[in-house]
């Protein structure tokens, strides 16, 4: 990336429904781990890592809530 430029991050919130501390909560729990469907599991965990990273290399700009989307937006 060039100085400036922004990278985005669009989370469909209905899907990736859980933060780091209760994903890491649930997949702890065999009885929670195997009733939550692993598709809400791994899109959660894959937000979380892609959120974590960009916080890590990138500035935080700002998160914006649209419908069921939230868009996070970082700048290099």
């Amino acid at each position: 990336m060039k100085k400036g430029e922004r990278f985005f991050v669009v989370d469909l919130t209905s899907v990736s429904l859980f933060d780091k501390e209760s994903l890491e909560k649930i997949v702890k729990n065999e009885i929670r781990y195997k009733e939550i469907p692993f598709l809400y599991l791994i899109s959660s965990y894959i937000r979380n890592s892609v959120i974590d990273v960009a916080n890590s290399k990138l500035s935080y700009v700002k998160k914006k809530q649209m419908y069921s989307w939230m868009i996070y937006e970082f700048q290099y």
